[in-house]
């Protein structure tokens, strides 16, 4: 286990070595813990007074998001997510359990708002367990914007795209992608959705563990999830709106060609009603040694072909 203790003390944050916990009780402390294994948290659970329930979840790391209430703290679960490059998404899981002098962090895993808060901690900008608390989860929700809105982005790039292909030649890569774009916005979506009633908890319950006025930070951190979801659902509907004009383009590109091609059989079928006329085999009706009857049959295709060709384009059929 990789433990480590940040305690606040009147003249700064001092790290100190996980075991001094006990001792250290009363002042405002934060203990991160990274791959903690069974014992391990077995003992800080005996330490602290964690309940059961509380310390099975964390163990876990597959929980939905949540924030549970105990007799003497808090359990929460949230998810951190990052954009590592364009499509592809590193989601970190993490358990906090908050009790009325110390914050405990367990995670599997780094990522860059947890690494900010401890630099916030260590310079002494943050006081209490529960303004800590809030700054893990308010910086943890802020990353969300930067990852949403290279899919905004992405979309943005897919639509231009596809407005600006003529032939359809990349079609099918363009509608793959955005749906692949689609399923990802799903996919956070289904993630942060859960986090607003963890938000709703925070700034709404009575906690015991928080100072007066503590919990209209958490009211501001909820409506940056909404913020958050709201712009997913916009996207989602922006992509669900392009692939439904792409697939009209197409219909009207079909529509074209089908006019066109409909053009030329109609030409075509005045020929062959001459032609299939003269071929039949009635000599004493038809002079077929008839040179003026020949070249009057030709002379009458080609005009009337060419009177279908001009009658064709003033209708914008070719």
């Amino acid at each position: 286990m990789a433990a480590r203790l940040l305690v606040r003390h009147p003249d700064g944050v001092r790290e100190h070595p996980a075991t001094e916990l006990s001792e250290l009780r009363g002042l405002v402390a934060w203990l991160d813990i990274a791959d903690p294994q069974d014992a391990d948290l077995a003992l800080i659970a005996r330490e602290l007074d964690l309940h059961p329930l509380a310390v099975e979840d964390a163990r876990e790391m597959h929980e939905r998001p949540k924030a549970d209430r105990y007799a003497t703290h808090y359990f929460i679960a949230f998810v951190a997510i990052e954009s590592v490059s364009p499509g592809v998404l590193r989601m970190e899981e993490f358990s906090l359990f908050v009790l009325n002098d110390v914050v405990v962090s367990v995670r599997a895993g780094e990522w860059p708002a947890r690494a900010t808060v401890e630099r916030r901690w260590r310079e002494g900008r943050i006081a209490t367990t529960g303004l800590l608390l809030h700054a893990l989860l308010d910086a943890t929700v802020d990353e969300y914007f930067a990852v949403v809105d290279t899919y905004g982005e992405r979309v943005d790039v897919l639509e231009r795209a596809i407005v600006e292909d003529r032939t359809g030649a990349d079609l099918q890569r363009s509608l793959s992608q955005l749906f692949t774009v689609k399923r990802e916005l799903l996919r956070i979506r289904k993630i942060i959705g859960p986090e607003r009633e963890v938000l709703q908890v925070l700034s709404r319950d009575d906690l015991a563990c928080f100072k007066e006025g503590e919990r209209v930070y958490f009211q501001d951190v909820y409506d940056h999830v909404v913020r958050v979801t709201d712009e997913i659902d916009t996207f989602r509907e922006l992509v669900s709106n392009v692939v439904d004009a792409d697939l009209a383009a197409v219909s009207n590109r079909l529509n074209e060609v089908v006019k066109v091609l409909t053009s030329i059989a109609t030409i075509l079928l005045v020929m062959t009603v001459v032609t299939g006329f003269f071929g039949q085999n009635f000599t004493s009706i038809i002079p077929f040694d008839s040179p003026a009857l020949f070249w009057g049959s030709v002379a009458f295709m080609v005009v009337s072909g060419a009177g279908l060709v001009v009658y064709f384009r003033r209708r914008g059929w070719l």
